[in-house]
């Protein structure tokens, strides 16, 4: 007799660890830039490229990449900008990793510094956190039926199962020509940009991704007019992609976190040739899940009433997806120009981060704590430093409301920055308003024993004399329909015969009248 098995696959999270890592290194200042004299401000980024799994540890390659807006000395050109990209190659000890294993890495940047060593140097410093989680991919296999079951009564169960349909990573580029208003002048060179997403959304369709959003696009440039020298404007840049995808379906669960990965703006010329547009290329990266709830009609049980079966067991786990929620959460914040002698003029851009520090289960929900980081570009009354920066922290907490959650489910929880700005209050004080999005799956850890394989052994005449052929039976608290007609040699449908009425659940202490039917050929 040989059991029909179904093949499902299901991933489950095998384990997680933070590594840090320290960078210190100098930049030269290209031979085509100024000298520096002050850091007005500094940002990094950290691109993974590649991820090679090998046993008990991983090799990790991207590049980290710095960029600072300065000061010079020079008159002709007061503010400037330059960049560099230090190369990454790490190998870190993974304990209990292996080839076959899967691996999401995501990298957190504290405590950047950039410091003036001379006009022609700067010092780099800071603390990357690499938060890597490793999956492993399992195909459990499912006992769905039994070939030839001759004679044979099976029990089966419906058991929902979550199966990983999608699983892998994939990059859409976003092209766009932007164009300067009329009353802006011509661009000489872009000093600094800040490229940032806004409010995507991706559903799933049938063979392709649809990925909506907006990019935010802010540059500070250097103008052809002597008299204003320094100018800024910024874009709001709408997109709708399709991206093919063959096992996209409309009815999976998606998973989806976009990034924005390298981007670039470069001046081009409009239709009078003069350099008034910017041409905007960007990758989004996307980390691609999808799920399909299944109904499994999983073996449970079986036996035969002419011969003995033994079954052989064997322990599966799996995950399945128990819920998932995408909330947003509006925040305001005021922050002080402490120690700033000089009125606050001018906001202009605001770009940030944002961090999920802590969570609780409540018996409402997930409770949630976050930081948003940001770095503020502003104008100050400073005539000798107009331009300045301030980089602000903002905590926050949200309540994301769920089903009861256990403390051994899993959860994915994830923090994006949807949409920032700010504005001066007063010279004193500025206000940040922000919405972050808070994205939420859980998932429980489901262990059960499936039936593996079956021997047959015939019966002897004294077990078989020890089966009544008829007899009364009075039900019993936890009785069941199965667990009766297996115990005493006969089938539901025989019970169901010789009694009226016969549902499940059963009523305790009813009554019923039992005949074997140890010779009948018995199906599903």
């Amino acid at each position: 007799m040989k059991i029909e098995k179904k093949t499902v696959q299901s991933g489950i999270l095998k384990l997680e660890k933070n590594v840090q890592i320290t960078i210190d290194q100098d930049m030269n200042v290209p031979d085509t830039k100024p000298d520096v004299e002050k850091v007005v401000e500094s940002r990094g980024e950290v691109h993974v490229d590649e991820i090679e799994m090998l046993t008990d540890r991983i090799r990790i390659r991207g590049m980290f990449l710095v960029q600072i807006l300065y000061l010079s000395a020079e008159k002709e050109q007061k503010i400037s900008c330059m960049e560099h990209e230090f190369a990454l190659e790490e190998f870190m000890n993974v304990e209990g990793t292996q080839p076959t294993d899967a691996a999401k890495v995501s990298v957190d940047l504290e405590d950047l510094t950039v410091s003036v060593i001379n006009s022609r140097k700067c010092g780099v410093r800071s603390v990357l956190f690499f938060h890597i989680h490793i999956s492993e991919t399992k195909f459990v296999e499912c006992s769905v039926g039994v070939e030839q079951k001759d004679k044979v009564q099976c029990l089966y169960e419906s058991t929902p199962m979550t199966e990983v349909v999608l699983y892998k990573k994939d990059i859409q580029r976003i092209r766009a020509d932007v164009t300067l208003p009329a009353g802006k002048p011509n661009i000489r060179e872009i000093l600094w940009n800040s490229m940032q997403l806004r409010d995507v959304d991706v559903r799933m369709m049938e063979g392709k991704l649809l990925i909506r959003g907006e990019l935010f696009l802010f540059i500070l440039y250097q103008s052809e007019e002597e008299q204003e020298p320094v100018q800024y404007y910024d874009w709001e840049i709408p997109f709708t992609n399709e991206l093919e995808c063959s096992d996209s379906q409309e009815n999976l669960i998606g998973n989806i976190a976009v990034t924005l990965g390298s981007h670039q703006s470069v001046i081009k010329p409009d239709e009078d040739g003069e350099p008034r547009n910017v041409e905007v290329d960007a990758v989004l990266e996307l980390d691609l899940k999808a799920y399909k709830e299944l109904q499994m009609p999983v073996l449970k049980d079986m036996y035969a009433n002419n011969r003995k079966l033994r079954l052989k067991t064997r322990p599966v786990k799996f995950e399945n997806l128990i819920f998932q929620n995408n909330a947003k959460t509006k925040i305001t914040y005021r922050v002080n120009s402490e120690g700033n002698p000089y009125k606050l003029l001018q906001i202009l851009n605001v770009e940030g981060t944002v961090k999920i520090e802590d969570v609780r289960f409540e018996e409402n929900g997930i409770a949630t704590e976050g930081l948003i980081f940001c770095r503020v570009l502003y104008i100050a009354g400073d005539d000798g430093t107009p331009m300045q920066a301030k980089e602000v922290v903002i905590p926050f907490e949200y309540l994301v409301e769920t089903q009861s959650v256990s403390p051994s489910n899993r959860c994915e929880i994830r923090g994006v920055l949807e949409q920032i700005g700010g504005y001066v209050v007063d010279g004193n004080e500025l206000e940040i308003r922000a919405v972050a999005g808070i994205y939420v799956t859980g998932f429980a850890q489901m262990d059960m024993d499936m039936i593996e394989d079956v021997e047959e052994l015939p019966y002897d005449d004294e077990e078989l004399a020890q089966i009544p052929s008829i007899t009364g039976y009075v039900v019993k608290p936890g009785d069941t329909l199965w667990i009766i007609a297996k115990r005493y040699g006969t089938t539901i449908e025989k019970i169901r015969q010789y009694n009226e009425n016969v549902e499940e659940p059963l009523e305790t202490g009813r009554k019923l009248f039992l005949i074997k039917a140890m010779d009948a050929v018995i199906g599903e």
